[in-house]
């Protein structure tokens, strides 16, 4: 099974992405925008798993989970990936004022790593994908557009766990991708977050 760790999006941040993705898809460019109900920020993307170690996975990322104290996060602006040569990935960036996505990633990609699965070889770059670039058709007006939303808020939120999903090519609606919750890690919330 295909795998991937994640931190759900409120469904009001969900729906204002959702409105500024309308207004880039008026570009005409070529992109395939992410469903508002796919919305997400991937804190580890793990490829395949046997099926048979999709539970062990799931209790090495509710131990790390457990570790990292309950945090806001941030959501703000419209960018690019990379930043430069060819645009791959129409983004929003994802702000951890006090870095603890960041620890939360360490510790996941740890835990997975232990148990003999690759580990990530770059640093996060935590953000939330809007839309992938299909060809360069649409696309310098795309990007202008992208200049002028590049310090958009779209809101805060409290993370209080990661989830462990399964995602399935082309079994959503249209042949599109479509995410199965396996199991969730909960956050030490016995810290409450800063806003």
């Amino acid at each position: 099974m295909r795998l991937f760790v994640a931190i759900d999006v409120s469904a009001e941040i969900r729906q204002k992405l959702h409105a500024a993705q309308e207004k880039l898809a008026a570009t005409k460019a070529d992109v395939r925008w992410v469903a508002p109900e796919n919305m997400h920020i991937t804190i580890k993307f793990l490829g395949e798993v046997e099926d048979a170690r999709a539970s062990e996975v799931l209790d090495r990322v509710a131990k790390a989970a457990a570790q990292v104290p309950a945090f806001p996060l941030e959501i703000e602006g419209i960018g690019r990936f990379p930043e430069k040569g060819p645009v791959r990935v129409i983004i929003s960036r994802v702000l951890s004022p006090d870095q603890r996505v960041t620890k939360l990633h360490r510790l996941i990609d740890s835990g997975i790593g232990g148990m003999g699965l690759p580990m990530d070889t770059r640093v996060l770059v935590p953000h939330l994908t809007l839309g992938r670039v299909s060809s360069n058709h649409g696309l310098n007006k795309l990007l202008r557009l992208l200049e002028k939303h590049d310090l958009d808020f779209f809101g805060s939120f409290p993370v209080a766990r990661v989830v462990l999903y399964q995602s399935l090519l082309g079994a959503g609606e249209g042949g599109a991708v479509r995410y199965v919750v396996v199991g969730a890690g909960t956050l030490d919330e016995t810290t409450e977050p800063r806003p």
